[in-house]
């Protein structure tokens, strides 16, 4: 084993586990689709079309630290979760250009006599860019930061559990430029940037992840609306955590893809294609194998909607055994009308994380994630939201607490949602 990446004590080892379940809860981003949408006129204001809006959220939480429902020496923290999400989104058409951006902070506060948030305020910001520099050239502009705090545990032998959140931030840049080789084929490159970090309980959790990506395509147009594709990339990331000796990650893909776009929202994007991944001062075997994702929305009739997906891909592994993890996921959504104003959708998910250790049996972590709700639009600029999700792992692991043999990966989460949303959507 290298000796960069010691083994990890019980202690050690639900400290990773936490940050581990951390970010694969995260979110991998809001697609740009979501990111964009709206549902009103908005405001005119000059050349500007203006969406402002306000949120205000109420989330009754089960488990807010992601405790281990199995370990016998703790017990999981409940607590309500308000928020406050002010959101504007500029829209500026120009001609053929068109240029897009969102600013949308919230200040969350905790409810829990045992725990006190600090840092509330979060900030959210989205950038989107087209410009036709030449009639045979198309750049675009992609921009996402979100600065932060996230909850998080912090398991210590000596003195019991400590809670606090922890500093979060990601950015993830991106260009692309397309050139249009004829009626039908075109060749676009990517280039872009990504960096997200976590830190602020202890000095032992501090984590950060930098990825540069060059990726280039082979377009050809299907029909107006449907695009085939054939790319390569290339992607340099390094891995930092404190205490543990950085890990540098190269990266190759090759694969097919196809979208369809309509009125500028790919409603429909699937790829498949063959991944490396080579590991510098890791710990067990370097990645190879098969990569698919897919999602698509299927309107069933005037007032039912069907969204599915799935996806295998790996990750790097925060874990000190192990180089990565691939995961495979298959989601799919229901969203149906109920009379003029009202809406039910239901979702169910299905995550499955392998991971690769160095020697010994491989790990297994699996996740059901059952999601339900209604909407109701009370006014054109006024809408409400009740929704409940409840969220299931476990693992293959056994780890001895307490005089006992528990998986410390089998996690229960329960939330109900509360919302209210008012201005132009």
């Amino acid at each position: 084993m290298n000796p960069s990446r010691p083994g990890a004590s019980p202690a050690r080892l639900l400290q990773f586990a936490t940050l581990g379940v951390l970010l694969a809860a995260a979110p991998a981003g809001t697609s740009p689709a979501q990111t964009y949408q709206t549902s009103s006129e908005g405001l005119t204001v000059g050349h500007f079309l203006v969406y402002p809006s306000v949120s205000f959220e109420y989330t009754q939480d089960s488990n807010i630290f992601f405790t281990s429902a199995a370990d016998p020496t703790t017990r999981p923290t409940s607590t309500g979760i308000a928020v406050v999400r002010p959101r504007i989104l500029v829209d500026l058409p120009l001609r053929d250009d068109r240029i897009r951006w969102v600013y949308a902070p919230f200040y969350r506060d905790y409810m829990s006599q045992s725990f006190t948030g600090s840092n509330r305020l979060n900030h959210a910001f989205d950038l989107e860019g087209r410009f036709r520099t030449h009639r045979a050239i198309t750049l675009g502009l992609r921009d996402h930061f979100v600065r932060g705090t996230v909850s998080l545990q912090e398991q210590n032998s000596g003195t019991g559990q400590s809670f606090g959140l922890g500093r979060f931030s990601e950015h993830n840049p991106a260009l692309e430029i397309g050139v249009n080789l004829g009626a039908r084929q075109g060749i676009s490159l990517i280039p872009s940037y990504s960096r997200s970090s976590f830190s602020g309980i202890s000095d032992s959790i501090q984590y950060t992840y930098t990825a540069r990506k060059l990726e280039s395509r082979y377009n050809y147009k299907l029909s107006e609306p449907a695009t085939l594709y054939g790319y390569y990339s290339f992607e340099a990331d390094i891995q930092a955590q404190a205490v543990i000796q950085d890990v540098r990650i190269h990266a190759r893909a090759l694969g097919l893809g196809i979208t369809r776009t309509v009125n500028e929202a790919v409603v429909t994007q699937m790829s498949a294609g063959y991944q490396t991944m080579d590991f510098e001062e890791g710990t067990g075997p370097n990645f190879s194998g098969p990569v698919v994702d897919a999602s698509a929305n299927w309107l069933v009739s005037d007032g039912a909607r069907v969204e599915f997906g799935i996806l295998r891909r790996p990750y790097s592994s925060v874990y000190l055994d192990s180089n990565y993890y691939v995961d495979d996921e298959a989601r799919v959504r229901l969203t149906f009308q109920i009379g003029a104003s009202t809406y039910a959708d239901a979702g169910v998910g299905d995550l499955r994380n392998v991971y690769a250790p160095a020697s010994g049996p491989r790990r297994q972590d699996r996740l059901i994630r059952l999601e339900v709700g209604v909407g109701h639009q009370f006014l054109r600029t006024l809408r409400g939201y009740i929704g409940a999700t409840s969220e299931n792992r476990r693992s293959n692991v056994e780890q001895t607490l307490g005089g006992e043999d528990v998986d410390p990966f089998r996690i229960r989460v329960n939330r109900l949602l509360f919302r209210l949303e008012a201005g132009w959507m």
